[in-house]
């Protein structure tokens, strides 16, 4: 375990938990160390982290899981709360609502979060998910409106603008003078569709994003090759990763596009530039796109087409006001939902 990846992880579990939960959220690192067992960490995990406010911890534990389960732990570890805002245009169909249920508002003591889309709904096709908190609504800050309030700025418009931001939980009451509590939103039900992939990869695809953690300090090299896009194609892409290295390791493959790389985006710098910030640094934050180079690689290995100009490098490392709590956008108050459970 790196003593400074070790130490960010204590600071923060500090500045996060009570004094009282904090000795809960160690225990389940040190039995999962014991164990290798993922799955179980993840469920421990979630019995503490068990509000928004402590999510940020997931973050912090990931450099500490070893490279080879880095993978699986995306999978299965809550996203991290969305920390930009998205804005989505809605435009209601004839005799059709927006096709989404909220719930919560200021006189429950939290925001507005979106808990059920319609599948074919105009709010599942813009992208709406579930454990969105809203926002705005129509430029309107809606941070101290009750839940009523917010209904009437969307019930009976024929457009309106959202600005949310995805938090991956929502608020649960089972009546009005329970004490309110959090459930996460499975990563499947974020999106109706959920996550569906594509064997035409490429540039105007959306592609799945990876964030890796890799650390340098016990080994020479990445041990991958990158390559540089022509004018119609930029971009930064893995060519090929050498079987056995730290690359394969935590899950890079060929045909992966690096986005970004501690903070430095990829999408427009040159080849050089992305030499020089894969080398500054012993530990490395990668974000990629997963395969949507492999066009790329496989028109340049086409000799009956014109030869790109393909640059590559192997990557060396230097030595109240209201009860309402659940309801639909649809103008009907009787089609209200009144289940103030999750």
């Amino acid at each position: 375990m790196e003593n400074k990846v070790a130490r960010r992880y204590v600071t923060k579990v500090n500045e996060l938990l009570p004094e009282d939960e904090r000795p809960l959220i160690f225990e389940t690192l040190k039995r999962y160390q014991s164990s290798m067992d993922l799955k179980r960490l993840i469920e421990d995990m979630k019995i503490v982290l068990n509000e928004p406010t402590k999510l940020e911890i997931y973050e912090y534990m990931r450099p500490l899981i070893p490279p080879k389960h880095q993978s699986d732990y995306d999978k299965l570890a809550p996203a991290p709360p969305g920390r930009k805002s998205r804005a989505i245009t809605l435009r209601k169909r004839a005799n059709e609502s927006f096709g989404f249920a909220v719930r919560g508002g200021f006189e429950h003591g939290v925001g507005v979060f979106v808990s059920h889309i319609n599948p074919g709904s105009q709010a599942e096709q813009k992208g709406l998910r579930v454990g969105d908190e809203i926002v705005r609504v129509n430029g309107y800050t809606i941070a101290e409106a009750v839940h009523e309030e917010v209904l009437n700025l969307i019930k009976g418009q024929d457009e309106i603008e959202l600005k949310v931001t995805n938090i991956g939980m929502l608020p649960v009451k089972e009546s009005a003078t329970d004490p309110l509590t959090w459930s996460y939103v499975e990563k499947a039900q974020q999106s109706v569709k959920g996550a569906q992939k594509s064997s035409h990869r490429g540039q105007g695809v959306k592609a799945q994003e990876v964030k890796l953690f890799v650390n340098l300090r016990q080994t020479p090299s990445l041990g991958c090759r990158i390559v540089s896009g022509p004018s119609n194609y930029r971009g930064i892409f893995v060519e090929h990763v050498n079987p056995g290295t730290i690359g394969a390791e935590v899950g890079i493959e060929a045909g992966d596009q690096i986005v970004d790389v501690n903070g430095t985006s990829f999408l427009g710098i040159s080849h050089q530039e992305a030499i020089v910030a894969l080398k500054s640094s012993k530990e490395l934050n990668i974000t990629i796109r997963k395969g949507v180079g492999f066009p790329l690689l496989s028109s340049a290995g086409e000799s009956s087409k014109p030869k790109t100009q393909v640059t590559q490098a192997q990557l060396e490392t230097p030595p109240s006001r209201s009860g309402r709590y659940d309801s639909d956008d649809s103008g009907d108050e009787n089609t209200a939902v009144l289940d103030m459970g999750s």
